[in-house]
């Protein structure tokens, strides 16, 4: 079955009415604070989302540039000499590939250090491409580094809704190997993720396996089904010529409680 692509609209219409989007917006609508800048001088942003860069992505990237130029000048963060990028990763290694050493940017005047972070994240939430597990790492620099106090203001800050950046931040609990996979597969539902964590670690890659394929529903469905499956247990009763063998797994205390009760009455029965 064919995967069904997620709809992230409303993340995007969210995060387009939030007031660090609409300073990006409104600085990069005004043609005269556009000017050329050395990409020697460029600094990457830590607190980018984007960390790795599909080359072919890349290659056509730069091909377009060098066909139509640059659509959309990067914006930086000038302190002193360094110029430090808010947004425009991709299109500024895009411009190294063809060799140019200047790129149209509008300069910012010294960006505070939690502006600098959440600028690229609320842009990175724009796209439809995003890569959750990417997003997550950078939500949880932001947190480790108390550029926010809380998840709260940070949700606010980007956005976004708590359960949502909640549910991003869990997909990291998943374990590393499982993460590697996903990045390949390109897997990007943050709701069917986060609820991978309530599969055991043993058969979680097979879970994520069968239900990657799934509609959210059907897959959730699936999780759902393999987190109540009920415990297969051995038989209950072993009898062998000299002893009696009774496994309680999968009993309630109850019912151990009165299992214990009934073989006490047995022993007093026996000793008669």
């Amino acid at each position: 079955m064919q995967r069904k692509k997620i709809d992230y609209s409303l993340a995007k219409k969210i995060s387009q009415s939030a007031a660090l989007t609409e300073q990006l917006q409104a600085v990069e609508k005004n043609p005269e604070l556009v000017v050329e800048v050395l990409l020697s001088k460029l600094i990457a942003n830590p607190y980018q989302p984007r960390i790795q860069m599909e080359a072919e992505a890349l290659r056509e990237l730069s091909n377009s540039i060098e066909q139509n130029g640059l659509l959309q000048p990067i914006v930086v963060s000038k302190d002193g000499d360094s110029l430090t990028i808010i947004a425009g990763h991709r299109r500024a290694e895009a411009h190294k590939l063809l060799g140019k050493e200047l790129i149209k940017a509008i300069v910012m005047d010294k960006v505070v250090h939690a502006q600098l972070a959440l600028l690229p994240l609320v842009e990175n939430l724009q796209r439809s491409d995003m890569d959750p597990i990417e997003n997550a790492i950078a939500f949880k620099k932001i947190l480790d580094d108390n550029i926010v106090e809380n998840q709260n203001e940070l949700a606010d800050k980007v956005g976004v809704s708590k359960s949502w950046l909640s549910k991003t931040l869990s997909i990291l609990r998943l374990p590393s190997p499982l993460l590697a996979k996903i990045q390949t597969d390109k897997y990007s539902d943050i709701t069917v993720l986060s609820a991978l964590n309530k599969i055991p670690e043993n058969q979680i890659e097979k879970i994520y396996n069968a239900v990657k394929s799934m509609q959210r529903n059907e897959a959730l469905g699936t999780i759902k089904q393999a987190v109540f499956k009920p415990l297969k247990v051995k038989a209950k009763i072993e009898i062998s010529k000299n002893k009696v063998v009774i496994n309680t797994t999968g009993l309630s205390k109850i019912n151990q409680d009165k299992l214990k009760a009934l073989l006490k009455e047995i022993e007093i029965l026996l000793e008669k």
